[in-house]
């Protein structure tokens, strides 16, 4: 029996078709299973198929080192499929409405609870219960919480876990140039490690770009691409929630229609107006606003930027100081307003319906990912001899950034193989977001790891609360596209002022406040709705 589902467009901004995917029943039940084989053995899996994002290290920085060297660990016999990045989920679907469907896909919460509800993803709940890692107890104090958010309904409605992530999801933070605040006479001690309230934000925000006579911030968008969406102007939104949410009577409301985001929309059109928030925030790829942070030139360079916490706050300071600029950022307290930063929910190792083993593939595949030896260690920083070595040698990087000389034993970084004036970093786990340690109680690469990026790791985590999934309803499937394209266009008019709030929410509920009415309906009653 054939079915079809809508493919999840238009989640954040990325704008694209609506598509059909088709998928065939399958003998697992469309995502119902227990996670146990029926004789109760895991046997190894055969050769498998995993599709993959960039965040597993690309093809031009060493990739078929690591699927080499991760199949000489494991034994394992993957295939691996990369489509290009900007299209990855437009191939996703395109997979999945062929007959060549992978095996293991890696997907991000919006589309990893699309797939799940409708019956293409693996429940792997009880393998997890019976995993050696759950077992192991070198879980995380705050693995918990990723684990938890990870939980979306089936397409029985059973809430299960249909993916796994092996590190926590990060967030961002508010990086301020504490040059900025010199240069504008504002007392560093009233905003490093100062819970302020937005009044006391906002004026100091005022106050530098008033020094600078020009914008303070400059963010990628007005919105985000995913949620929890208002990550990169935490403090303009604060409490106003996107999309659609449970509120604390237990019923699903729309964010985007509270007056908490007409409040945020009001702020952000009058940090606009006045010039702290740059006007071509609107568009803007992530790479163009931290470029703006980093420029030399008086007329075009932020101060202020909402970016990723741990590793790249390191990356902020290095960039920085490359182009003789200060590198000291201070990563200022959620605002009172704000009360925490939000961790996204992380992406999802899935194995599909389509996997003729998915107990192998989880026992011997996802489970090892943090084993706490050597597998791990390559999913943290990739291939030996490639990627990182022990063994005594010299490192010279091009260009004459550096030499670095090492004892035998040693475990260090090489040159980036995409790159080689730096180190290599990381691979696919962060380690300063993975959600278990070593089994030797100390992370072998704990040495290469930046102080700056473990502090502001730690700080982030302290401060941060993990977003809760939206479960998601065929209607809500059906309907995101022209839901979210109406919202984003209401967030520009707004914030560069061709709309004032009030003209924008009318608009809203004028265009697409039936669609709102629909979706509503099927988060609020699912047996109605068929979730």
């Amino acid at each position: 029996m054939k079915k079809t589902i809508k493919k999840l467009t238009a989640v954040g901004l990325t704008l694209t078709s609506v598509m059909s995917l088709v998928a065939c029943g399958n003998s697992n039940g469309g995502g119902s299973s227990d996670g146990g084989s029926a004789s109760g053995e895991v046997t190894k899996p055969g050769k498998f198929t995993v599709m993959v994002d960039s965040t597993v290290v690309t093809e031009s920085n060493g990739a078929q080192q690591f699927y080499d060297y991760l199949g000489e660990l494991t034994g394992l016999d993957i295939e691996w499929v990369r489509p290009d990045h900007s299209n990855y989920y437009d191939a996703v679907a395109n997979a999945f409405n062929s007959d060549d469907i992978p095996d293991v896909v890696l997907l991000s919460s919006d589309y990893y609870a699309l797939y799940a509800s409708n019956g293409f993803l693996w429940n792997m709940t009880d393998a997890w219960n019976d995993s050696e890692t759950k077992n192991s107890g070198r879980l995380i104090d705050t693995a918990e919480n990723v684990l938890q958010a990870l939980l979306v309904n089936g397409e029985d409605g059973t809430q299960a876990m249909y993916g796994f992530s092996p590190y926590r999801g990060n967030g961002c933070c508010t990086y301020i140039k504490k040059t900025w605040l010199e240069d504008a006479g504002i007392d560093v001690s009233k905003v490093d490690g100062v819970t302020m309230d937005f009044n006391t934000y906002y004026g100091y925000l005022k106050q530098m770009a008033a020094t600078k006579g020009h914008f303070v911030i400059s963010a990628p968008d007005f919105i985000s691409t995913e949620a929890p969406y208002t990550n990169y102007l935490p403090e303009f939104y604060q409490q106003a929630q996107y999309t659609f949410y449970k509120n604390s009577s237990g019923k699903y409301v729309d964010g985007f229609s509270e007056k908490a985001m007409q409040d945020a929309l009001q702020r952000i059109q009058t940090a606009v107006a006045e010039g702290v928030i740059d006007k071509a925030t609107l568009g803007q790829k992530t790479s163009d606003a931290r470029n703006k942070f980093y420029s030399t030139d008086p007329a075009s360079e932020s101060g202020v930027f909402t970016y990723w916490a741990g590793t790249w706050a390191n990356t902020l300071k290095t960039n920085l100081e490359s182009k003789d600029l200060s590198g000291e950022l201070i990563a200022i307290n959620p605002i009172k307003e704000l009360g925490t930063y939000v961790e996204r929910i992380a992406p999802a190792w899935c194995i599909t319906t389509s996997a003729e083993n998915p107990e192998g593939i989880f026992k011997y595949f996802i489970d090892t990912m943090l084993d706490g030896g050597d597998v791990q260690t390559a999913w943290e920083y990739g291939a030996k001899e490639t990627h990182w070595d022990t063994k005594a040698e010299t490192v010279t990087l091009a260009e004459g950034k550096g030499e670095y000389t090492y004892s035998e034993g040693e475990f260090h970084m090489l040159p980036s193989p995409e790159k080689p004036s730096t180190l290599m970093q990381k691979n696919h786990i962060d380690p300063i977001l993975a959600l278990a340690t070593f089994k030797s109680g100390d992370d072998p690469g704990a040495a290469s790891m930046a102080e700056v990026a473990i502090e502001n790791g730690d700080f982030f985590a302290k401060c941060s609360t993990v977003a809760v999934p939206l479960p998601m309803t065929e209607t809500l499937g059906e309907n995101s596209t022209d839901i979210n394209t109406t919202r984003n266009k209401v967030i520009s008019e707004v914030a560069l002022g061709n709309m004032t709030v009030q003209e924008g929410m009318d608009f809203y509920n004028s265009t697409v406040g039936d669609k709102v009415a629909e979706v509503l309906d099927s988060l609020n009653n699912p047996k109605k709705s068929g979730r």
